[in-house]
């Protein structure tokens, strides 16, 4: 939060935020000052949770926001866009976040760092499907830890598509991107767009 807080320093008790994909956890573990909070996901089961918070929760698409342009002051999104579906959905979740919010906090995982931060497994996202689907059970944490059944790993599997750098700089041109290094390499991507104009 101190690095959300240093972006975009007019994120005060009047702030509106659009959080797209996200939860009510991640607000009220960031204490944030604001209440002027809209969180979209379609899993209406966090519903009860986002309104006994005090934010407001709307179920929609994160492709197809129903929103005014321009109608938060910041639009955020953490470790969603790479489960909206392929490229052109990729490309549409986009220009709605960019449409959406005068100021854009996005972070998105990095294809080419070695380790798959979702199923916690070095290298196995790299190899074609019909591969991984075979050693996902076997040679990753979450095979281990929740055995799943051989459909739920498929059905995971063709939910993640993760972004290189230049597709990144592609979807959000005009952004400020900085890489989020662990030892040495670059674990994710952040995209920044600050003091936009209307």
């Amino acid at each position: 939060m101190q690095a959300i807080r240093s972006l975009f320093p007019n994120l005060n008790q009047h702030a509106t935020v659009l959080d797209v994909g996200g939860t009510s956890n991640w607000w009220k573990d960031m204490s944030v000052t604001t209440k002027d909070i809209t969180i979209v996901n379609l899993d209406t089961a966090h519903q009860t949770a986002v309104v006994a918070a005090g934010y407001k929760f709307s179920c929609a698409n994160g492709c197809e926001l129903p929103f005014a342009d321009r109608s938060f002051d910041l639009a955020f999104s953490n470790s969603v866009i790479e489960h909206v579906g392929g490229w052109p959905e990729q490309q549409k979740f986009a220009r709605e976040l960019l449409r959406c919010g005068r100021d854009i906090y996005l972070q998105t995982p990095n294809k080419w760092f070695p380790v798959e931060p979702h199923l916690i497994a070095p290298f196995i996202h790299w190899l074609p499907f019909r591969i991984q689907r075979r050693l996902v059970r076997w040679l990753s944490v979450w095979g281990w830890v929740t055995k799943p059944a051989q459909q739920e790993i498929d059905d995971c599997i063709k939910n993640i598509r993760l972004l290189t750098a230049s597709e990144v700089h592609t979807l959000f041109k005009g952004c400020d991107i900085k890489a989020e290094k662990f030892l040495w390499m670059t674990k994710s991507f952040l995209v920044i767009r600050r003091g936009s104009r209307p």
